[in-house]
């Protein structure tokens, strides 16, 4: 396809009216996320929608064809950028950077840039899965978060996982030809993909992820519970385990928030009860019970704002929610 056609723009009789000033830094705008996310010319004209040389003949201003159709399609598409991003920064704006949270964000950013493996293990409800969509808030594009369950822990499904986390349009065709789609889909792009519940995964699955990142270059970040990093640790490890234990790059071990979690949150909510703060510790101190401390503390926050942030208002909201205090 070397042209834009009526399948791509709506037969609209409006010209877009654009100075040279304002073609220029669309133009920029483009080469300047290209740079910066590692895009190759291929991937940004697919993302566009137009055809490769299409877009390098409008950048380097030597297109023949219907420019108004192409910055209409350049423009939307910077637009839907910028709408996607301000959603998922609006969903996370009561997220709060923790101790641990940039822990698990450094690590992401290392396997991204660094092209390398990561595994991120730890008990439940210490915040991992929400420091991921935090990540990813970060990098709307060239980041793929996929989320396992128990029933994609096969092969086949656990590619098809992946696949739709791309953006394939169509994950079917057997574990050989899925593994090829997610190959063509992110190589060159300098990404990362992002395994969440990783301990769902089965061993073939896992072996043929660290395929994917070996052969296509991008990252790889194994995000789970103890589990999921026991198993390529635990006993003698077989070959198949080693192979895949030698290529992971970094480790980090998320057991339970510290005091410093619980701080930086106390921090951004107001909260400023000492003995409020303490309790909150101890609360958050519990497997799992870093959730149950957020829920109670927005709980209270909703009813009677930071000054009302006490223990014994939290004690009442861990009893309407049902939590152990």
């Amino acid at each position: 396809m070397n042209a834009i056609t009526s399948a791509h723009v709506a037969q609209d009789t409006t010209t877009m009216l654009i100075g040279d000033d304002a073609e220029a830094d669309l133009k920029a705008t483009v080469r300047a996320i290209q740079g910066r996310e590692g895009l190759t010319q291929r991937k940004l004209a697919q993302a566009i929608g137009i055809a490769p040389s299409t877009l390098s003949e409008w950048l380097n201003g030597t297109y023949k064809g219907d420019e108004d159709a192409v910055r209409k399609l350049v423009s939307a598409w910077i637009e839907a950028r910028q709408d996607a991003t301000s959603r998922a920064v609006a969903a996370m704006s009561d997220f709060v950077e923790t101790p641990t949270s940039e822990k698990i964000c450094a690590a992401l950013a290392y396997a991204k840039s660094a092209a390398d493996m990561v595994c991120i293990y730890g008990g439940p409800g210490v915040g991992k899965t929400r420091a991921i969509a935090y990540f990813r808030a970060k990098y709307p594009t060239a980041v793929w978060v996929a989320t396992m369950t128990p029933a994609s822990s096969g092969l086949v499904s656990a590619l098809e996982v992946v696949g739709e986390a791309v953006g394939l349009a169509e994950c079917t065709g057997g574990a050989r030809r899925v593994s090829n789609a997610i190959r063509k889909q992110v190589a060159g792009s300098h990404g990362l993909i992002i395994i969440d519940e990783a301990q769902h995964l089965s061993m073939a699955a896992i072996e043929e992820l660290r395929s994917i990142h070996d052969a296509t270059g991008i990252g790889l970040a194994l995000v789970g519970n103890e589990t999921s990093y026991a198993r390529l640790t635990g006993g003698s490890r077989a070959a198949s385990y080693a192979q895949i234990f030698s290529r992971i790059g970094m480790r980090l071990f998320v057991h339970r928030p510290d005091r410093g979690d619980v701080r930086a949150i106390a921090d951004a909510m107001g909260v400023t009860d000492a003995d409020a703060i303490d309790f909150m510790a101890r609360m958050a101190a519990r497997p799992g019970a870093l959730r149950g401390m957020l829920k109670a503390l927005r709980l209270v926050l909703g009813q009677s704002g930071p000054q009302g942030v006490t223990v014994e208002s939290l004690r009442a909201a861990c009893h309407l929610l049902g939590a152990e205090v």
